[in-house]
């Protein structure tokens, strides 16, 4: 939030912390102004809370209190947050057989979210199943050409240069290998350590 330079912390009606745990993204929703949490996860796999979630949820609430005491005075809705009861949102489209669109459905939830029922993000029930993956589909194009596109791509001049040689059709199986192991050089090279144990920058 202080990257984002939110200088009234107050004026916000939501927080949105998304969260990996376990190879699966959801997310949690901070309501500042009546001090409730939520959980948003596609997934309806059937597991007790604590077992699915092991404590992140209330780590995260314990580090955002703490910031928020931190950063503005202390207000009832803050206290109700340090209390709350953190409640797994019921959504008609999650899933039990999709188990690789998970991050997919963590961005459209809190592009859509508002905090308020009833909630249409768009999405079919998973028993439409076609029209559920059309539509997921539709989001990877959507998500992933705005990431290749973005300004902050350092790459994505080279990026856009390979995408016009691949629709001229011109040796696309080099092309896809060369893109193939430049990204792969890319991760190796940002995950690598440097001397002293320091993780590279970009």
């Amino acid at each position: 939030m202080s990257k984002y330079q939110v200088k009234k912390v107050d004026t916000l009606d939501l927080i949105f912390i998304p969260v990996l745990l376990s190879d699966h993204f959801w997310c949690l929703c901070f309501h500042l102004k009546n001090g409730e949490i939520e959980l948003i996860d596609n997934s309806r796999f059937d597991e007790p809370f604590s077992k699915r979630y092991r404590g992140r949820p209330e780590k995260l609430r314990r580090v955002l209190v703490l910031y928020l005491k931190g950063k503005i005075r202390q207000q009832e809705w803050i206290t109700n947050l340090e209390t709350a009861s953190i409640i797994r949102k019921e959504m008609d489209w999650r899933t039990l057989q999709n188990g690789c669109d998970c991050g997919v459905f963590t961005m459209r939830h809190m592009e859509t979210y508002k905090g308020k029922s009833p909630w249409n993000p768009g999405f079919e029930n998973e028993d439409k199943k076609k029209r559920q993956d059309s539509q997921l589909r539709f989001l990877w194009y959507r998500y992933l050409s705005k990431i290749v596109l973005s300004d902050y791509n350092l790459i994505r001049k080279e990026v856009f240069e390979k995408a016009k040689e691949f629709t001229k059709k011109v040796s696309t199986v080099d092309i896809l290998n060369d893109l193939d192991n430049k990204i792969k050089d890319r991760l190796d090279q940002f995950f690598s350590l440097k001397k002293g144990g320091k993780m590279l920058s970009r």
